[in-house]
């Protein structure tokens, strides 16, 4: 490809970008790292004043699945994005390094909202007020958020994708991205919002969980997970390091942004209806007040 075709006319270099992306990457993957530890340390320290509810355990156990999942999602994203910030030239230019920006968002908001739902786990034996505020951030907020920032990249890669010479973005991708990018969001918010309308007495419940209801709330974390694998053997295949003008289509684009939407829609409604989170049973609790409550009487 000759060298006058591979000039930067945009004014925007995502390989600069992608450095400071690598770096939020691996601080939130140590982030994430150090929380499992206070897991496994609470954990431990339950187990020594005797023998621990289920509830608890079962608790503790979702807890430490989005955790390592959110772990190891954040590192995969710290290598997509180093390996974006080595993109030069007609890389830049000509929709490799744009592609590759698209589905690194994709590997690395999928994570950092599975980190975000293994601190409201975290969390959930805390006040009452605290947990409905996190479950409701979460579930409601973060999703149409983190799609719009997914969506964002399409327009980088319309631009990557135009013609340098008239300066003119990719078409129809340029005006589809900015026309359904703001009604997407919105309809994702509220479809989330009637999800957690719609779920506030099943989160509040103090019935018992049953075996596979536990088990199919602990399988949730490894769809983002396994999004995030996709993401990079996508990436891999798409976008050979010998081909600097390999890049997505704008059908498979819209399809990523379209397969993460719903993995967000997903997540949310799962956290929305999981059963318990807002009110977790605590015996222990139980007992003192059953115990204070006699040691009144008794006086």
């Amino acid at each position: 490809m000759p060298v006058e075709h591979c000039e930067l006319w945009t004014g925007f270099d995502i390989s600069i970008v992608a450095r400071n992306y690598a770096q939020l990457a691996g601080v939130l993957a140590g982030f994430a790292f150090v929380v499992i530890n206070l897991v496994l340390d609470r954990a431990y320290r339950r187990r020594g004043d005797g023998v621990p509810d289920p509830r608890e355990v079962e608790h503790e156990t979702l807890t430490g699945v989005a955790l390592m999942n959110a772990f190891l999602g954040l590192f995969l994203a710290a290598v997509q994005y180093s390996l974006l910030a080595g993109e030069q030239g007609c890389a830049v230019t000509s929709g490799r390094a744009m592609s590759a920006e698209l589905l690194g968002g994709i590997s690395f908001v999928a994570a950092l909202y599975m980190l975000l739902y293994a601190i409201v786990q975290f969390v959930s034996g805390s006040a009452g007020a605290l947990i409905r505020h996190c479950v409701f951030i979460v579930a409601v907020l973060v999703p149409p958020i983190a799609v719009f920032f997914v969506e964002a990249t399409l327009t980088d890669l319309a631009l990557s994708l135009g013609d340098p010479q008239t300066r003119r973005p990719l078409q129809p991708l340029w005006d589809d991205a900015n026309r359904l990018s703001l009604p997407i969001t919105v309809a994702l918010a509220a479809v989330c919002a009637v999800g957690w309308f719609l779920g506030r007495r099943r989160r509040r419940s103090e019935s018992p969980i049953g075996p596979m209801a536990g088990r199919i709330r602990t399988a949730f974390p490894y769809l983002s997970t396994a999004v995030i694998i996709a993401a990079i053997i996508r990436s891999m295949a798409a976008l050979p390091k010998t081909d600097a003008a390999a890049h997505l289509s704008s059908t498979e684009a819209w399809l990523w942004v379209a397969v993460f939407a719903v993995l967000m829609l997903v997540q949310s409604v799962a956290l929305s209806f999981q059963q318990g989170v807002e009110n977790p049973h605590r015996p222990g609790r139980t007992e003192s007040a059953e115990s204070r409550a006699s040691a009144v009487g008794t006086a």
